[in-house]
């Protein structure tokens, strides 16, 4: 059963509304958790980041694995055994370049459908849906050497994370909805989409565009 967790951010408080479905579905604050970084950190300054982020509810981000620089095979056996995956925010597009070239796109739809919790946070979450173009209208730029955007699948909508509540924004939204005639949700931080099975929970004030034919 697919159990996945798309964030806009994990900064502000409202993202406990989130954070509760995540514990849920973990069924424990015993979990371990993995990250994959979307590109290089060095100085694990975001690894720490998230770390303190899970601790508040006694939950072990245990793991660091990083694709670009710093790739270890030998860490990926240990990545797959744990509870959940965390992917973390950045460039959506280089994030998938790294994830296609490491060979990680299959292993990781396994593990959604049949192992552990999917934890995606705007960059992360955008890849578990069909197709990461819609990265564009949260101002990523693409990554020249990238050919295919075909993210995860894992879900049939398309994602956007820190949407604004203009006029301009929701008519980008929209206009994407119906280009790519595919159902979009967009997150204002503080919100999230809970994925469990085929039931889809859309959590805070998500903004859904439903496709126009021409």
């Amino acid at each position: 059963m697919r159990r996945l967790v798309f964030y806009s951010d994990q900064v502000i408080a409202a993202n406990q509304q989130v954070d509760c479905y995540l514990l849920q579905l973990l069924g424990t604050t015993a979990a371990r958790i993995g990250y994959i970084s979307s590109s290089s950190d060095p100085e694990r300054q975001y690894f720490t980041v998230k770390q303190q982020y899970y601790q508040q509810y006694g939950l072990e981000l245990a793991l660091y694995v990083e694709l670009d620089v710093a790739y270890k095979t030998d860490l990926l056996t240990s990545l797959f055994a744990c509870d959940a995956i965390h992917l973390s925010g950045g460039n959506t597009y280089y994030f998938l370049y790294w994830l296609q070239q490491r060979g990680l796109m299959e292993r990781l739809q396994h593990y959604a459908l049949h192992q552990g919790v999917l934890v995606g946070i705007s960059a992360g979450a955008i890849l578990m849906t069909p197709l990461v173009a819609s990265a564009q209208l949260c101002g990523d730029t693409p990554y020249v050497p990238l050919t295919s955007y075909q993210g995860l699948g894992l879900v049939d909508f398309a994602f956007v994370p820190h949407v604004q509540d203009t006029p301009e924004e929701h008519a980008r939204l929209q206009a994407y909805a119906n280009s790519q005639q595919r159902v979009l949700y967009g997150c204002h931080d503080g919100d999230g989409i809970v994925v469990a099975g085929e039931t889809v929970t859309l959590v805070g004030n998500v903004v859904s565009m439903t496709p126009i034919s021409a």
